[in-house]
């Protein structure tokens, strides 16, 4: 695939790093215009560059240096044209300067996205392909696993999809850089990288009611269960998509009443093939 060069100081870019890698594409991420200077000859080899315009300019600029401290990726921009003038840059920045619009809409290969308009990463990923001149690429499976408080067992499905399925390395929401984004942002954002979802139901909260005895059953996590609907309604229930794995005992959602799930009371492995047959079976 790709070489493309992400030059932005917001933390948040981490999200579109990881979609653009998951994708096949090999993506390197510089965090300010000082770098991208030092690292140019990085940048004008590769086939596609997204360029900030809002960052601290780095020391040497020039006398006018501190007015223009809020637009050190125009002389990012300046040093790129000056050794590659076809290089294709994706100028995605929340600057609202009309002459620096002005002067990048005059670039022949550059092309003004405003962060502004809040673009989704599946039409940035669109983007990229129509920039590149792709087509729609083939979509590999793409994990990632719904857990609550049961560790080992999430650490085991890991380990199983990655290195003995060989499946992409699996999403788990808190491994993923927060980016200023609130949970559930994060979660709709790396939710659009996912192809096949695993969910743990494991017994991790107490089911109590009036006049219970101290035996009664458990409950997943609401966060497991709310993930769970989510995608479930992101991807479709006959999709195969939305695998279920439960270790009881478990109070289980009626809505979920009589649909099929793997049991896993004795660990990943020795539920690994009815776990590989169903992954073998997802639909398009």
């Amino acid at each position: 695939m790709a070489s493309i060069v992400i030059i932005d100081d917001d933390p948040g870019m981490g999200g579109l790093t990881d979609c653009l890698r998951f994708r096949g594409h090999d993506v390197q991420r510089m965090t300010s215009a000082k770098v991208a200077l030092d690292e140019m000859k990085k940048i004008v080899s590769a086939d596609l560059v997204f360029l900030d315009i809002i960052m601290e300019c780095p020391p040497g600029f020039g006398e006018q240096e501190s007015s223009r401290s809020c637009t050190a990726g125009m002389e990012v921009l300046r040093e790129i044209r000056k050794h590659r003038s076809d290089l294709p840059v994706i100028v995605f920045s929340a600057t609202e300067d009309g002459v620096v619009i002005d002067a990048l809409n005059h670039d022949a290969h550059s092309k003004f996205v405003s962060k502004w308009g809040s673009p989704r990463l599946p039409e940035i990923v669109q983007m990229v392909n129509q920039t590149l001149g792709l087509g729609k690429e083939p979509r590999s499976l793409q994990p990632f696993i719904v857990h609550g408080h049961d560790d080992k067992t999430k650490l085991d499905l890991k380990n199983y999809l990655q290195n003995t399925l060989h499946l992409s390395e699996p999403i788990i929401l808190h491994e993923k850089p927060d980016g200023g984004r609130t949970i559930i942002e994060k979660l709709e954002d790396y939710a659009l990288l996912s192809s096949i979802v695993f969910v743990l139901l494991t017994p991790d909260d107490l089911v109590a009611q009036i006049g219970d005895t101290d035996s009664q059953k458990r409950r997943a996590r609401q966060n497991v269960i709310f993930e769970m609907g989510y995608f479930l309604g992101m991807l479709g229930r006959e999709s195969g998509r939305v695998l279920l794995l439960h270790r009881g005992p478990l109070d289980i959602p009626s809505d979920l009443s009589g649909i099929i799930y793997i049991d896993i009371p004795d660990g990943i492995e020795a539920a690994g093939e009815k776990i590989r047959r169903e992954i073998e079976n997802v639909r398009d």
